[in-house]
C-alpha cells in the first residue's frame, strides 16, 4: 500500500470535496493521495476563518440523542456552542411532572482559527460533559437526619446528591467540614452491604454480592443492579432486569466505594457517548475504531514531503499568527502576581509568553 504525494493540480479527486466550511488551502500546499483514491490536503497545511455558519454547518453534520440539542450562537465574546438538554427534572418526582423542559449547559467558545477536527471535538466534549452533570445528579443517597419522628417515632430520612455541581464549592472549602477523616476504619461486609443500600441510580437499586481480595492494595466489589420502569439512561435500560456489575477500589471504606460506583457510572455514560456521538455518520470516539487503522491514516496523512522554501516560509508564518491569536493577557491583581511567580520559576525559551495589560 503505498500513499502518493501530489500537487493540489491533481485530478484523482478534487480536494475541494474534502474540504469543510470556513477552511482554506494554504498557498503552493501539498495534497495527499490515500489508498481509496481520496485527493486531500492534511489539515496541518489548512487555514481557518470560521464563522457562525461555517461552525454552524459543522456541527449540523454531528448527531448524538435528540434530547441533547446543539446550538450555535454568538455574542460580543465572539461564537459558541451550548447544549440544551430536554427532559424531567432530576430534582422533582416524575409523578408530579406533566411535561418535560428543557436546560442549557455553559457556552464552549469556538476561535474562528480553530481546526474543523477540533469543533467537533468540542461538541463532542461539550455533550461528553452536559451528561456527566445530569449523571452525578441521579447518583442519590439517602442519609439519615439525627432525629425521630415524634409521632411515629421513625428515623428520618432525606435523600441527597453527594455527587452534583450544584453544591457550595466556596463555601465547603472554608468549612472543611467535609474531609474524610484519615483514619477511617475498613467496613465489615455487613456494613457495607447497608452502605449500599442507602444508593439509587436513575432508578436503579444496588446490592452488594461479593467483596474479593484481589492483592492488598485492589479489592473486586461486585453489587447487584435492580431497574425500575422509570430508568431513563440508554445504558442502564440496556442491562438485564437484575444484572452484576463490578468495579475496584483500593480499600474497604464506605468513601472508597462511593467514589469507585461513581466512577464506574461516569464510565458507562461516557462510554455511550464515545459509542453514540458521530459526524456525518462516523462514530470516531468508538471503540470500534481501530487503533492500528486509525496510526495508518495519520502516517500517511502525516507523511513527509519535500516543501519548497516559500510554502515552508508561509506555513511556518501561518503557525505562528495562529499561536499569537491564543497568548491570553496577565493583569494586575491576585492572580497576575501568582502566575508572574509561576513563570519566574521556569527557564521558558520557546513558545510566545504571556502579555502584560
Amino acid at each position: 500500500m503505498k500513499t502518493h504525494v501530489k500537487s493540489p493540480m491533481s485530478t484523482i479527486n478534487p480536494i475541494s470535496a474534502t474540504l469543510l466550511p470556513g477552511e482554506t488551502p494554504l498557498p503552493s500546499a501539498p495534497a495527499v493521495v490515500l489508498d481509496d483514491g481520496t485527493n486531500c490536503i492534511p489539515q496541518h497545511f489548512l487555514s481557518y476563518q470560521h464563522t457562525l455558519k461555517s461552525v454552524a454547518d459543522i456541527i449540523a453534520e454531528t448527531h448524538f440523542d435528540s434530547k441533547y440539542v446543539l446550538f450555535v450562537d454568538q455574542d460580543h465574546g465572539g461564537i459558541f456552542i451550548q447544549i440544551g438538554i430536554i427532559g424531567k427534572d432530576n430534582y422533582q418526582p416524575l409523578e408530579d411532572q406533566n411535561a418535560e423542559k428543557i436546560v442549557y449547559g455553559r457556552r464552549w467558545r469556538v476561535e474562528p482559527q480553530l481546526p474543523s477536527s477540533e469543533i467537533i471535538q468540542t461538541a463532542f466534549l461539550a455533550i461528553l460533559k452536559a451528561r456527566e452533570h445530569e449523571v452525578r445528579e441521579l447518583f442519590k443517597y439517602k442519609n439519615a437526619y439525627q432525629r425521630v419522628d415524634n409521632v411515629t417515632n421513625a428515623i428520618k430520612y432525606h435523600t441527597t446528591t453527594p455527587f452534583s455541581c450544584h453544591h457550595d464549592l466556596p463555601l465547603i472549602a472554608m468549612s472543611r467540614a467535609t474531609n474524610t477523616e484519615s483514619n477511617e476504619e475498613p467496613l465489615s461486609e455487613a456494613c457495607l452491604a447497608k452502605a449500599i443500600e442507602k444508593v439509587s441510580y436513575d432508578y436503579c437499586s444496588f446490592k452488594l454480592n461479593e467483596v474479593l481480595m484481589l492483592s492488598h492494595e485492589q479489592v473486586l466489589i461486585k453489587l447487584q443492579v435492580t431497574k425500575n420502569n422509570k430508568t431513563k439512561l440508554p445504558e442502564m435500560q440496556s442491562l438485564k432486569d437484575i444484572q452484576s456489575i463490578y468495579f475496584i477500589v483500593n480499600e474497604l471504606t464506605e468513601n472508597a466505594v462511593m467514589y469507585g460506583l461513581m466512577d464506574h457510572l461516569l464510565s458507562l455514560s461516557n462510554r455511550h457517548v464515545e459509542e453514540n456521538f458521530t459526524f456525518k455518520g462516523f462514530a470516531r470516539f468508538s471503540r470500534k475504531q481501530s487503533v492500528q487503522r486509525i496510526s495508518a491514516l495519520s502516517a500517511k496523512t502525516r507523511v513527509s514531503v519535500e516543501l519548497n522554501q516559500d510554502f515552508a516560509n508561509a506555513f511556518s508564518h501561518a503557525n505562528y499568527e495562529t499561536d499569537e491569536t491564543r497568548v491570553p493577557r496577565i493583569n494586575q491583581g491576585k492572580l497576575g502576581d501568582k502566575i508572574t511567580q509561576q513563570l519566574k520559576v521556569h527557564d521558558i525559551k520557546f513558545g510566545i509568553l504571556p502579555k502584560y495589560s
